[in-house]
């Protein structure tokens, strides 16, 4: 079926949203898709059906409270959905009813009807699939009552004409919140770059430390102006916004002075704090070249300069110490305990 015009421009105004900047937060989608097609309900969902991790936002607002109250009979009985199995079984459908799909007809008489629909008031569902690894889930699903009847054919169309632009809102903000966290942690633990012109105004940076158009602090001007020559290479320590960090000054022939900016750690105050809490010096250092390597026993022996079995004693006894019994939940807690949220080791002790 095509759109008529007036559908043709209301699908375009919502792409011109889906696309806008700052990038819609879901929710905001949701109310979006619901002004072109009626509905009671509807929602975004991501679902790794293997480890049944089910996520999703709602709207209207007021539906989560019940949607949370009802979801673990949707998990306990989601492999009945004849919508799901579908769309997992043959993907790029488009999208699709209750009425389009085998076993549709009979959904009023599924476990998952009587425990999670019919308590939902939902009698009708549209679902668009969204492209996704094997085994995952992701897309929009519209809600309807009884009463509000089935979607229309024009409903599917309208859904297919947005399903594009749906598609790549949910790319880019998968890509915008891992870029997030990227910078996050490269703020925290790895290099900044940042290209400095001569005047002193940040002409790039990869960090929220120096942001672009703004100014140099006097600390960092000093040590640039120091630097000889294009070619040469000047390292120092700086500070910065109260923070102490190692600066390395790379001047170039042509453009911007290229600075590379790490954030140290303070690790007298950092060893301070671990034996206020109870550890010994020996034991302190353990763990802060732990949480700086997230390395294994062996490893941990050759940097301390001591042997494994002693690198094990004093963890049992940090164990102990801190309360924790993981390695992480170590790092974790000398993190609450020094004030560092940095987490670039967490992951590789799990």
């Amino acid at each position: 079926m095509g759109l008529s015009d007036a559908d043709a421009q209301a699908v375009l105004r919502v792409a011109g949203r889906l696309t806008a900047h700052p990038r819609l937060e879901f929710a905001a989608v949701l109310d979006a898709v619901r002004e072109v097609i009626d509905c009671d309900s509807a929602s975004f969902n991501d679902m790794v059906l293997a480890t049944r991790d089910f996520r999703y936002v709602m709207a209207p607002e007021g539906e989560i409270a019940r949607a949370t109250r009802l979801k673990p009979q949707y998990d306990k009985y989601f492999h009945q959905h004849p919508l799901i199995a579908t769309a997992t079984s043959t993907p790029g459908l488009g999208a699709l009813r209750f009425c389009d799909v085998a076993g549709g007809a009979d959904i009023t008489s599924t476990e998952l009807y009587r425990h999670f629909y019919h308590p939902f008031n939902v009698r009708f569902q549209l679902v668009l699939e969204l492209p996704s690894p094997p085994d995952v889930v992701v897309g929009y699903a519209l809600n309807r009552n009884e009463a509000a009847g089935e979607f229309s054919d024009r409903d599917v169309a309208v859904m297919n004409a947005l399903s594009g632009h749906l598609a790549m809102h949910h790319r880019s903000a998968l890509d915008g919140e891992r870029t997030r966290v990227v910078n996050a942690e490269l703020d925290r633990s790895a290099w900044a770059v940042v290209s400095v012109r001569s005047d002193g105004v940040v002409e790039a940076s990869s960090s929220t430390v120096l942001e672009a158009g703004g100014r140099v602090p006097d600390s960092l001007a000093s040590v640039i102006a120091d630097t000889a020559a294009p070619g040469d290479e000047a390292r120092h320590d700086v500070m910065i916004g109260g923070q102490r960090w190692h600066c390395i000054v790379h001047p170039v022939p042509l453009g911007p002075t290229v600075l590379l900016l790490r954030r140290q750690h303070d690790m007298a105050a950092d060893a301070d704090a671990l034996r206020a809490a109870g550890l010994t010096p020996r034991q302190a250092e353990v763990v802060l070249v732990l949480a700086r390597t997230g390395g294994s026993n062996g490893e941990l022996a050759v940097e301390l300069g001591m042997s494994e079995s002693t690198v094990k004693k004093h963890l049992e006894r940090v164990f102990r110490v801190l309360q924790v019994t993981s390695r992480a939940a170590a790092v974790l807690r000398m993190r609450e305990l020094t004030g560092d949220g940095g987490g670039s080791a967490v992951d590789s002790l799990r």
